[in-house]
Order: C-alpha cells, then sequence, then structure tokens
C-alpha cells in the first residue's frame, strides 16, 4: 500500500470517528434546542390561557384537542408547573405520535385551575434521520475533496519522494555511480536526501575497499601457497628422506592443501554476499544437476553407494550458473563425505525444490546450526565446515529457503525455490 493510500485509509478512519462523535453531540443539541422551543411555545400558550380566563373567556369555548382546563375545589398553595414527554393518538397521521405535554397549576381570579396543553413534538427518529442526512452529505463531500486533495498532493508534494525512490531501486552498488539524488524545498525531504547520499557514498566506498580486499588477498595467498606446495612436492621426490621425514611433508602438504581450499571459500562466500554474480537470466538447473549427479555417480560406486536420480527436465532458476554448480556440488559432496558403507544418496529435483537424500549417522551436531560457518556434523572428517554455509548463502541472496532434517537414518538437505 502507498503511503498516500495509508495515509487516506487512517484520515478516513478518523473523519468516520469525527462525525460520528460529531453525530452524537449535534443530536444531543438539536434535541435540547427541540425541547428549549417546544415548551417555550407551552409556555406562551399558557399564557395566553390565563389571559383569556382573566377576560371572562368560558373554559369550554378555550378548550379543544390540545387544551384541557380543570377547575379545582381546593385553593392551591402554591402555582408549579409541569414538563413532560407523551404519547397521544394524532388524527391526521392516524397513529400515536410525541407529544410535550405542559400541566400548570395555576389561581386565576381566586379560582385554582388544572391546565394541561400538548403540542406536537419533533419525534427522536426524526432527528435521527435529518441529523444523519446532513452529516452523510457532508462526510461526502469531505471525502471527495480529501480524494482530490491526495490526488493534487500525491501530484506535487511528493512528486520528489517518489522520485528518491525510483531512484533508489534503480542503483546499483556494483556500478560504482553515486546515487542520483532529485532537488527539493522540502525539509524533511533534504534531511533524508542528504542521509542517503552520505549512506551510499559510504556504502560504494566500503564495497570497493572490500573487493579489493577480497580480489588481493585470494592472489597474494593462492601464489606462496603454490610455491610452497610445488617445493614440499619436489622435496618429497627426494631418496634420501626418512619415514618420518616423508609423513612429516605430507603432513604439511595436506595443511596447505586445506589452507588454499579455505582462502577460496571464505573468498567465495564474500563475493556471494557482495551479490557479485549476475543473477538476471534463467539458468536450466536441470542440465547441470544431471551433469554432476554423473560426475558423482563414479565417486559414489568406488566408495559402494547407489546414487539415485529423479531429476524433472526443463526446471529454470535465475540464479547464476557458476553458483548453482557450486550449490549441487557442495550438497552432494556432503552426502558423499557424510554416508555409511554401502549406503545411498538421492538426488530429487522439481520445479519446486532441490532435495538431497543420504544414509548416515546422526549429526553430533544441532541441526538448526549445520548451515553456520565452520560447523561440521563429524569433527573428524578432514572438512572444512564451509559446504553448507556456501549453499545457505546462495539460497538466501535467491529468496531460496533451506531446511536440513534427520529422520530414521537418513539425511534431507531441502532448496525450496
Amino acid at each position: 500500500m502507498k503511503l498516500i493510500s495509508k495515509a487516506l485509509f487512517w484520515y478516513f478512519l478518523l473523519a468516520a470517528a469525527v462525525f460520528g462523535i460529531g453525530g452524537g453531540v449535534t443530536f444531543v443539541l438539536v434535541k435540547e434546542a427541540v425541547e428549549q422551543e417546544t415548551d417555550y411555545e407551552l409556555a406562551r400558550n399558557l399564557r395566553q390561557i390565563i389571559r383569556a380566563i382573566e377576560n371572562g373567556q368560558p373554559t369550554e369555548l378555550i378548550e379543544n384537542n390540545h387544551v384541557k382546563i380543570y377547575p379545582l375545589q381546593q385553593a392551591l398553595e402554591k402555582e408549579n408547573r409541569f414538563y413532560s414527554d407523551t404519547l397521544v393518538y394524532h388524527v391526521r397521521t392516524e397513529r400515536m405520535e410525541n407529544f410535550r405535554k405542559l400541566v400548570a397549576f395555576r389561581n386565576v381570579e381566586d379560582q385554582p385551575f388544572k391546565i394541561e396543553i400538548i403540542d406536537i413534538y419533533f419525534e427522536q427518529d426524526d432527528i435521527i434521520d435529518v441529523v444523519s442526512k446532513i452529516l452523510l452529505r457532508l462526510f461526502l463531500i469531505f471525502s471527495i475533496v480529501l480524494l482530490l486533495g491526495s490526488f493534487l498532493i500525491s501530484r506535487f508534494i511528493f512528486k520528489p519522494f517518489e522520485e528518491l525512490l525510483a531512484s533508489i531501486d534503480r542503483w546499483n552498488l556494483k556500478s560504482n555511480v553515486p546515487l542520483e539524488i532529485p532537488q527539493t524545498n522540502t525539509k524533511e525531504l533534504q534531511k533524508l536526501n542528504k542521509f542517503l547520499k552520505r549512506m551510499t557514498d559510504k556504502a560504494r566506498h566500503d564495497y570497493q575497499n572490500l573487493k579489493e580486499f577480497t580480489e588481493n588477498a585470494s592472489h597474494e595467498m593462492q601464489t606462496p601457497l603454490a610455491i610452497a606446495q610445488g617445493k614440499l612436492e619436489i622435496l618429497q621426490e627426494d631418496a634420501s628422506l626418512t619415514v618420518e621425514q616423508m609423513q612429516l611433508i605430507q603432513s604439511a602438504l595436506f595443511s596447505l592443501d586445506k589452507l588454499s581450499k579455505l582462502g577460496k571459500a571464505l573468498t567465495l562466500l564474500t563475493k556471494i554476499e557482495n551479490l557479485e554474480f549476475e543473477t538476471s537470466n534463467n539458468t536450466n538447473i536441470s542440465d547441470i544437476a544431471r551433469r554432476i549427479s554423473l560426475q558423482f555417480s563414479e565417486l559414489a560406486e568406488l566408495k559402494g553407494l547407489g546414487l539415485e536420480k529423479d531429476i524433472r527436465s526443463g526446471v529454470q532458476l535465475q540464479i547464476d550458473p557458476l553458483l548453482a554448480d557450486i550449490m549441487i556440488t557442495n550438497l552432494l559432496k556432503n552426502a558423499l563425505q557424510h554416508n555409511i558403507d554401502e549406503g545411498r544418496i538421492e538426488v530429487l529435483l522439481d520445479e519446486h525444490q532441490l532435495c538431497v537424500r543420504n544414509t548416515g549417522p546422526e549429526p553430533s551436531t544441532p541441526m538448526h546450526e549445520l548451515f553456520g560457518r565452520f560447523k561440521k556434523s563429524n569433527g573428524s572428517n578432514g572438512t572444512l565446515g564451509l559446504g553448507l554455509a556456501i549453499v545457505k548463502k546462495i539460497a538466501d541472496v535467491h529468496q531460496m529457503e533451506v531446511s536440513y532434517d534427520f529422520k530414521a537414518g537418513l539425511h534431507e538437505v531441502s532448496v525450496k525455490f
């Protein structure tokens, strides 16, 4: 929902609340005003009746459907009058209607009288109907004005904000191009523009520094490692070496190889986090899964493992082919390394998910931690503990969901697209 739409929604809610409360207040005020006017009219009629009696006019001529005069036998100690609501049959409408009634006790020419006067009363339903019609029309007018006003506001006042959002959407950190900031004379937007300018410039600077460091570190580390490995391999061919010396050289070569792989894996993780791989084109992940499964089938056969494949053709994903290759390779390598004698591996792929299952012992590490860096289900297998971490990172940057499960001796890693 757009900002202007959300603001309109809350404005309408507040307006409905204000009009609702205003309707109640208006009803009470109108009702009080009607009562006061009706009571005033009843009091005026009472004065006219008293004046007519004082002038000697017979009470029979004064009485009608709205006026009743009752002579009293006992003198009044105190004159008084009372107002009340009552229901009276109305001849014209042929139904019971609300009337306002005045009962007055008066001494006129030393004769006590009880005088009852009724007058048609503006009904409560009529008041509600009138107030509702007025407020409804006002609310409709207010709504039309608010909608037109919001259109003008979004067209002119919010235009720089929308341009800024569009500029942010177009901006690419890897392009090393500054963020385009639209001009505006609104102070709040000016503050936002300055903040975004400062933040994006720092992000570009940090990204370029990190990228250069990663590239330099990867290159500079691999070169001396390769030189050290080459010299150790030459030294290994010396026939005068003892068995202990050969073992030491083998251990050093193993450590150097592990260090080289670790550097490459960490560099790959950094590149994935920095979004250095293109994901704009669709990749046929079915072909990649078949090719890698075929490569691993020979390794599985050498270890006495069965490899079963159920790969649906034509599965397309918006992912870099190299990352897809790395993800599937790491899953199959993980299934191969953490297996048992005469075990099996299953590779399942459809348009919804990639699933790799394998037999193996129960992991010693909690399953929710296996996607962390340097986390292993078996610490003695000589792996780096970065395979599943790389799979998780590839899935995260492509909005995929990775899950790990272990049931009845069967490991299952699923990547849902």
